[in-house]
């Protein structure tokens, strides 16, 4: 099994270099490690192309499209997907190839927790949302996360890749539309650590979220509302 990384990236020059060096620090290393960098106006190129990353610049579009682009250009069986303010622990890539060298499953999909942000966000997303993730799934609602993701390239693209035109919850549907063709393997308890400077938006995060996930159970409609301009 080879495993290609990806990840896209805008304007992420000072939190790349942290997913990076875990990476270098892997157990079981990449085959393949690519930064879909989205036309960022910082050195986000320079410092992924230091590490060694090959370096995909893309138009600024939505983040599903960079990670589509990602899959596309891998080289790879399996293609891994994380974000550029993710810290991975050393047995990230293990984690990963475990679950997939398993019969019958095709995708992998973890959880995240963050150590930094607002003190009711960290909560939310350390205690609450954990809970919640799992309680949907068993729904058949797998409330993946795009920062801890790996999914077989051929299996990704049979069933269509990743919307490019969803502005969230493309980690979500491509979960779930790889669900229609076999199993995944969704382990919350197996979790990266990611910045918490979502949590910095404050109530406009709350108001947004519960429209947004109306939208997008009731109708698989998520082209309309997305989060502020971090990627």
């Amino acid at each position: 099994m080879t495993i290609s990384v990806v990840i896209p990236a805008y304007n992420e020059e000072k939190l790349l270099p942290q997913l990076l060096e875990s990476l270098k620090k892997q157990m079981r290393p990449a085959d393949e490690i690519i930064v879909v960098d989205a036309s960022s106006t910082d050195k986000t190129k320079d410092v992924a192309s230091s590490y060694g990353a090959t370096v995909i610049t893309v138009p600024k579009d939505t983040i599903g499209a960079s990670r589509q682009r990602g899959i596309v250009e891998s080289h790879s069986d399996v293609v891994a997907q994380t974000d550029a303010d993710t810290v991975l622990p050393p047995d990230w890539l293990t984690r990963i190839e475990r679950a997939l060298t398993k019969p019958g499953i095709i995708g992998y999909f973890g959880g995240f927790r963050v150590n930094d942000g607002p003190g009711w966000y960290k909560m939310y997303i350390n205690q609450i949302q954990p809970l919640v993730n799992r309680l949907m799934f068993l729904f058949r609602m797998p409330m993946a996360t795009g920062q801890n993701m790996a999914f077989y390239k051929d299996k990704a693209l049979a069933v269509g890749g990743i919307p490019t035109d969803f502005k969230i919850a493309e980690d979500i549907e491509i979960a779930r539309r790889l669900m229609t063709i076999g199993k995944i393997e969704f382990r919350m308890d197996e979790y990266v650590i990611a910045s918490g400077r979502r949590g910095n938006e404050g109530i406009g995060l709350l108001l947004r979220l519960p429209k947004v996930f109306f939208n997008y159970f009731l109708f698989r409609n998520a082209k309309k509302i997305g989060f502020p301009d971090i990627r």
